[in-house]
């Protein structure tokens, strides 16, 4: 028996409605059937169309990041040593504050783990090596036994050709083009690291030089330039009188660059003070009564040092097994020092650089310092402490230390070998000045970047 013949049965309806009703049925099968041919044809269509449209949507986006403007920074993070690294990161929240929208790209020596270090401080973060690679990579500094014995205006000439002609420099080609065409502004941020000592780095400030030169507004602010060497100050000056803006952190370098005369360069605070310090700190709790920041790469042997530093702490009645403080800023440089402490029955406790970049800097008032480096005597006076900062390479570091003087720290100061040990000098006296510094380190750089509250 049929199907048609067994629903027949079933169904209280006449053979002939039966089979009108079941060719209506079938009508309309066909019908919908032919419907969602079409139906699926029209998907097929608009699927098509919306790949095609998200390919062209990524093009856009592709086009729009390839044109975009960046603002462009010539720094020395990534090494790491940790004032290079404060005064990048301090800059980078201050851009996400008040252009969060306009990628930032930071040149530098090591480009690899200043991302990872600074990656989290600014949405549209990126770093490279352009700058850099063209102060070091070229016949001036390949031929030289001496980098420091180069003139810096020849490794400028090559920076400043390449970025003319890019086959002069054809390894960071893509590097230069992204200077070429898409900087909107260029910022060689502060620090010690542009100074005849080390006459590549003082070469990167062709960079800005070329870029204000055609069309790109740049500065510099809170440069330590100090060594630097007469054969360098014409390029240097040259600089400071093109730039929209240059600022010096220290009266050394300030003089230099003006020759003693009122001149295109100002004098200001550290570049570490944008933000007006806000965030720098640790949390106080558990923090020990005494720190130090010693370091061995500017002296010759450190027992004579160390020696000094056991000196200091017997004259301030520190007791035998206190807890100590030790302050890292490059790594793997606190060893031996954390050995001494140990063996004089101290019991040194180790402060890494990339816990102080993290968590904060180890500082509050009551505490007393000594420290051979500028930042860690920076932001200890800054927030109150008591402290003295021993000077461990005239005409570079003892520079650095009067500035952080001329800020407003007053804590004393002692050398290797001295038999007299003075106590520790007070911090700042007005610890609100920060703001004051924070307020003229943003109108400078206001030529470049919008200023927000």
């Amino acid at each position: 028996m049929g199907l048609r013949n067994i629903i027949k049965n079933h169904l209280p309806v006449s053979s002939r409605s039966f089979h009108s009703d079941a060719e209506y049925m079938k009508e309309m099968l066909e019908r919908m059937m032919h419907e969602n041919a079409q139906l699926q044809r029209q998907l097929g269509a608009m699927s098509a169309e919306l790949a095609q449209s998200r390919h062209e949507m990524v093009d856009l986006v592709i086009n729009e990041h390839r044109h975009k403007k960046v603002h462009y920074l010539i720094g020395e993070a990534g090494f790491p040593n940790y004032g290079d690294e404060l005064i990048t990161r301090e800059w980078l929240k201050y851009l996400a504050h008040v252009d969060p929208e306009t990628p930032v790209v930071l040149d530098c020596m090591r480009p690899g783990p200043a991302t990872a270090l600074l990656r989290p401080y600014h949405p549209h973060f990126q770093a490279t090596d352009t700058v850099a690679r063209m102060t070091v990579e070229n016949s001036f500094v390949e031929q030289a036994e001496v980098h420091r014995d180069i003139p810096v205006q020849d490794i400028a000439n090559h920076v400043t050709g390449s970025l003319d002609e890019e086959g002069r420099a054809a390894r960071v080609a893509a590097g230069i083009r992204l200077i070429r065409n898409n900087v909107a502004t260029m910022h060689a941020i502060g620090g010690g690291y542009m100074n005849s000592k080390w006459v590549a780095n003082l070469a990167r400030l062709a960079a800005p030089l070329w870029a204000q030169r055609h069309g790109m507004p740049s500065i510099a602010t809170g440069a330590g330039l100090v060594p630097l060497k007469d054969e360098d100050l014409h390029f240097v000056r040259e600089v400071a009188q093109t730039l929209e803006a240059f600022t010096c952190r220290d009266e050394h370098s300030l003089e230099a660059v003006n020759n003693g005369e009122d001149g295109p360069a100002k004098l200001a605070a550290d570049d570490c003070f944008v933000n007006g310090l806000e965030g720098v700190y640790a949390d106080p709790a558990g923090l020990p009564d005494i720190m130090l920041c010693i370091q061995e790469d500017m002296v010759e042997g450190r027992e004579p040092l160390f020696e000094h530093v056991r000196r200091i702490l017997e004259a301030w009645n520190v007791a035998p097994d206190a807890e100590i403080g030790v302050v890292e800023c490059i790594p793997y440089e606190c060893g031996p020092l954390l050995d001494m402490l140990t063996q004089a029955g101290y019991r040194p406790r180790l402060f890494p650089m990339q816990i102080i970049f993290e968590e904060g800097f180890p500082a509050r008032e009551g505490q007393r310092w000594l420290s051979t480096r500028y930042h860690p005597h920076l932001l200890a006076a800054a927030k109150g402490c008591e402290g003295t900062y021993v000077v461990v390479e005239p005409g570079y570091y003892d520079v650095k230390h009067e500035a952080v003087l001329r800020m407003g720290s007053r804590w004393t100061q002692s050398a290797v070998g001295d038999t007299d040990i003075p106590q520790p000098g007070p911090g700042f006296k007005d610890p609100s000045v920060r703001f004051t510094y924070r307020d003229e380190i943003r109108k400078t750089a206001s030529v470049l970047y919008p200023m927000r509250p």
